[in-house]
């Protein structure tokens, strides 16, 4: 079973299932060759239309890949191999681009689901203690937020997928982004350093008026399918 029934070539798919692996383990650096990430661990591979995919995290009922960068698009099949014995194959529709910002379950609160957003110094960007344990504050006007998310598609220059992030690069799909629907400016948009699947947005939060805003984005002029929101004060 996966998360999504879509990802994109660069993206990460959740697997979950029962017997998926014998144990419980994450990469370590000594799982990776020179920069390339793992495309096995402890037996458990993974392969997208063909073509092998990268492994971060394997369990008996989950585990993390990375789409390639070569995986070809459309409805491909998924399977996960333990010990060279294949499982049926699950079909996946893989797009060119299939973008989404991070924003787990935790960050929900009182029914409003917050994108995870940071200051420089690591504060969130919410309401004030609205979640236990983090510090956090509303964004004002002219702050600079960080943002995160997977699949927003092919960098400039080139990175593929599986290999860690050593240089500054930029979206080369055409990216804008929204708060109360008020455009942002962008400081950076590319994949995150020294992460593989990881994009980072580095925005200028506009003048809007005070509150939950919703925060949306489009990518080569489509549209974002999340709703999300942003804590704005004065």
């Amino acid at each position: 079973l996966f998360r999504s029934a879509t990802a994109a070539p660069g993206s990460w798919v959740e697997i979950y299932g029962t017997n998926l692996a014998a144990t419980t383990q994450s990469w370590t650096q000594g799982d990776f060759n020179g920069i390339n990430a793992p495309t096995s661990l402890s037996g458990v591979s993974v392969t997208a239309g063909g073509q092998a995919a990268f492994i971060d995290y394997i369990s008996p009922g989950q585990v993390n890949a990375l789409i390639p960068s070569n995986a070809p698009t459309g409805v491909q099949q998924i399977v996960l191999s333990v010990a060279g014995v294949p499982s049926a194959p699950v079909n996946i529709t893989i797009n060119a681009v299939s973008p989404g910002l991070l924003a787990p379950p935790n960050f929900s609160v009182d029914g409003v689901q917050y994108a995870v957003a940071q200051f420089g110094d690591g504060t969130y960007v919410l309401p004030t203690g609205a979640i236990s344990g983090l510090t956090s504050r509303p964004a004002i006007a002219g702050d600079i937020i960080v943002i995160y998310g997977v699949g927003f598609g092919p960098v400039t220059p080139d990175i593929p997928a599986g290999q860690l992030v050593g240089v500054a690069n930029s979206l080369a799909t055409d990216f804008h982004i929204f708060i109360g629907g008020m455009e942002c400016g962008v400081q950076y948009d590319g994949l995150a350093p020294s992460y593989t699947g990881l994009y980072q947005l580095n925005i200028v939060v506009p003048t809007i008026a005070s509150g939950n805003q919703p925060l949306t984005f489009t990518v080569d002029g489509v549209n974002g399918t999340q709703t999300l929101y942003v804590a704005i004060g004065q």
